[in-house]
C-alpha cells in the first residue's frame, strides 16, 4: 500500500475545511501535531497548515472521493467537529479499518501527557468508542 498519510475534515465556524497530510500516519500523529503546535510565540492559535506538517487544503469533492471510496492510499480519515467536541477516527489499529468516536477535548488532554500510548489510554477511558459494531 502506498501511504499518502491521512485526510481530515475540520468543522468549525459554521463551515468545513478539508485537508490531506502525508506526515500524519494516524490519530497519534494528528493529536501530537495539534497539541505540540497549538500556538505561536505570541500565544495565538496557529492555523492548521502550521500545526500539521505538509497539510494541504483539498476540495470537498476530493475529500468525498477519498473518504467515500476508502482509498487504499490513505492510512486514516478524521472528522473533527470543534463545536460538537467530537473527533471521528477511521483508522486501522491492528484489526482492519474501524470507526471510533472520542471527545476532542479528551484527545487533547491525553496528548498533553504524551502520545506514546495514546490509543490505549483513550480506549481505556472510552471503552465504547468503537462505532462500527465490533
Amino acid at each position: 500500500m502506498k501511504n499518502e498519510g491521512c485526510v481530515f475534515e475540520i468543522k468549525g465556524d459554521g463551515k468545513s475545511r478539508y485537508f490531506s497530510a502525508p506526515a500524519v500516519s494516524g490519530l497519534v500523529d494528528f493529536a501530537r501535531f495539534l497539541y505540540e503546535n497549538r500556538a505561536g510565540a505570541a500565544g495565538t492559535p496557529l492555523p492548521i497548515r502550521k500545526r500539521i506538517p505538509q497539510a494541504e487544503e483539498i476540495s470537498e469533492t476530493a475529500w468525498q472521493k477519498i473518504a467515500d471510496h476508502k482509498a487504499a492510499d490513505f492510512a486514516c480519515y478524521f472528522i473533527l467537529d470543534i463545536r460538537e467536541n467530537q473527533v471521528w477516527v477511521n483508522e486501522d489499529t491492528g484489526a482492519g479499518m474501524a470507526l471510533y468516536l472520542f471527545p476532542f477535548t479528551a484527545v487533547m488532554e491525553e496528548a498533553a501527557t504524551g502520545t506514546s500510548d495514546l490509543w490505549e489510554r483513550l480506549l481505556a477511558r472510552f471503552p465504547h468508542a468503537r462505532m462500527d459494531g465490533a
